[in-house]
């Protein structure tokens, strides 16, 4: 049997949505900015991950604070790190980062291995290169970054 109660859920509950969408957020409630990358190891090492997120806090105790995820740091470290942003113009924004004493498929060893992420501001293109403390070669990989729902 179909109460007024029953026929009035609809409209009570869009209202309610309304009202929730309506109502402003607290500061600390405000999403991160999401950037995710898809990227292509140009250089075959494995060193150049072939997915990044970087996010950048925009409220609560750590605003303005960036921090990089990829499958590289998922296997070594399990959660993200902090990225600083490098290089900043009209063209492109650079972001990087570096992982502390790492060691690859091969046994080989480095103290520190240095990334960077050049981002053009046109259209997302995007070029990484990682660089191992001690070594001449330079890893390279390119691809595409955005943000969820064009934002």
């Amino acid at each position: 049997m179909n109460t007024g109660v029953d026929s009035m859920r609809p409209i009570i509950r869009a209202t309610a949505l309304c009202l929730f969408a309506l109502t402003p957020m607290p500061a600390a409630a405000q999403e991160p900015v999401v950037m995710m990358c898809r990227i292509t190891d140009e250089s075959g090492t494995g060193w150049v991950p072939e997915f990044i997120m970087l996010t950048r806090q925009t409220s609560g105790p750590h605003e303005g604070r960036i921090e990089v995820f990829d499958p590289i740091l998922k296997d070594l470290l399990g959660r993200p790190i902090p990225a600083q942003v490098t290089a900043d113009d009209a063209r492109a924004r650079s972001y990087g980062w570096a992982l502390a004493g790492v060691r690859n498929r091969s046994g080989q060893r480095t103290e520190r291995l240095d990334y960077r992420l050049t981002v053009s501001k046109r259209d997302g293109s995007a070029q990484v290169a990682a660089t191992a403390l001690g070594y001449d070669n330079v890893m390279t990989g390119s691809g595409v970054c955005g943000s969820p729902g064009g934002g």
